[in-house]
């Protein structure tokens, strides 16, 4: 949604507009993620371990990604940040701190089917001094070698946060269990960053 349609709405508009609106918020929250680039490193704070990330096709389809591509890890630790302004994106700090807002954050990843690898993935909500009010981590067990290569979903909504937050923090580890040249470790794909209104 753009800036100038939220600050439209005001205050005293949400609960209508909540009611106009209940039936796409459900399929899709704000109708496409807060992430600025989920197929290039534009955007991104990026860290290259080993070789570096890459960008790849998926090895398996991933449901209802617009893009069938992935970023991949390789032997050392490989890291990649992006920081959202929830105010630059049109929210504004009353709506932020009604406690009617939701923030869903998902990831999809994976690894190849001949090698193992290691994923991470944090995401921070911070105040607008950049610190740190609530985060939440998924540290899933390591893939082993020669096992399945399907895509795995982590997601988590985050609710009751207090007021103050004006950032979130999209952050994504990942490498191999192998040490091989190349770029055999965590694929990531179809990350997103929603804000969804309650209802109740």
């Amino acid at each position: 949604m753009q800036a100038a349609k939220w600050e439209e709405l005001g205050a005293g508009q949400i609960r209508w507009w909540q009611g106009l609106c209940w039936a796409s918020w459900q399929v899709n929250p704000l109708c496409s993620t807060l992430l600025y680039s989920t197929e290039g490193f534009r955007g991104w704070e990026v860290e290259h371990g080993g070789n570096g990330w890459a960008v790849e096709k998926n090895l398996t389809l991933v449901p209802g990604a617009p893009s069938q591509t992935c970023f991949v890890t390789s032997f050392e630790w490989c890291f990649k940040r992006q920081l959202v302004d929830l105010v630059m994106e049109g929210m504004w700090q009353e709506l932020l701190d009604s406690a009617q807002i939701e923030i869903c954050v998902a990831d999809w990843w994976g690894a190849r089917e001949n090698c193992g690898c290691i994923y991470r993935l944090r995401v921070r909500l911070l105040d607008v001094y950049e610190n740190e009010v609530v985060k939440f981590s998924a540290s899933p067990n390591p893939v082993l070698q020669w096992t399945e290569r399907g895509c795995r979903q982590v997601s988590h909504v985050f609710t009751n946060f207090g007021k103050g937050i004006r950032y979130v923090s999209f952050e994504q580890y990942g490498r191999d269990t192998r040490s091989w040249v190349g770029h055999y470790g965590a694929l990531v794909t179809h990350s997103s960053v929603k804000v969804r209104i309650r209802l109740s």
